[in-house]
């Protein structure tokens, strides 16, 4: 079973996806997944791909929590566990599943792979400011880092009519380790909402997340 890994505080684990849909689904029982299938309303998942991260990311819930639990959706498209024990977000690339899990409030993630892709988008989520302090030795390392953060955002602060350049920002820093923080924040409301966010950099793939009770968050 592919787990890549899982941490308890907070509760956090990604799925690498290495199976086959069939050997995703031979992890539970049928009955089980007939459960999970009904509180999701049966979502279309015709594509194997999709499939496979719609399993593993209910193997993941199951894993961190050491129980089934269903994921619904609020009207944003927003994952929320069926027995509301705890706040959840959830994040998929190419290969990957992350799902983090919160008992105190609003959580995000996101997962990203490894690619140069990201500085072709760069004007759609890059405010000048941000442009500033990227540097060239560094540059899809900040870039990838810059787009999960304001992807992790968004999930936190859970606003509508979102412009990631203009509302969504990233405190300028220098990329120097494979582990650290990031510092962001939002200009869509008045509160001006700010977050600590943690960061992983891995040859495969970039990670950003938050949760309010890891103390590193504080």
């Amino acid at each position: 079973m592919p787990l890549l890994y899982k941490t308890t505080h907070p509760l956090l684990g990604i799925w690498k996806l290495d199976e086959s849909a069939d050997e995703l689904r031979a992890l539970l029982p049928e009955s089980e997944w007939a459960e999970l299938l009904a509180v999701d309303g049966t979502p279309r998942l015709q594509l194997e791909a999709r499939r496979k991260e719609w399993m593993s990311s209910r193997l993941l819930v199951k894993e961190l929590l050491g129980r089934t639990c269903g994921i619904k959706h609020a009207a944003s498209g927003a994952p929320l566990l069926e027995d509301g024990s705890y706040h959840i977000s959830i994040s998929h690339t190419r290969g990957y599943v992350a799902v983090l899990l919160s008992a105190q409030g609003r959580t995000g993630i996101d997962i990203e792979y490894y690619s140069e892709r990201v500085k072709k988008i760069r004007s759609r989520f890059l405010s000048p400011e941000e442009e500033a302090f990227i540097l060239p030795q560094f540059e899809t390392e900040q870039l990838l880092l810059c787009w999960c953060a304001k992807e992790t955002l968004y999930k936190i602060a859970g606003l509508e009519d979102i412009d990631f350049s203009c509302h969504l920002h990233v405190r300028p820093f220098r990329f120097s380790s494979p582990e650290g923080f990031l510092t962001v924040y939002e200009t869509k409301t008045a509160q001006q909402n700010r977050y600590i966010l943690r960061y992983e950099v891995r040859p495969e793939y970039i990670l950003t997340y938050f949760a309010p009770e890891a103390s590193n968050f504080k």
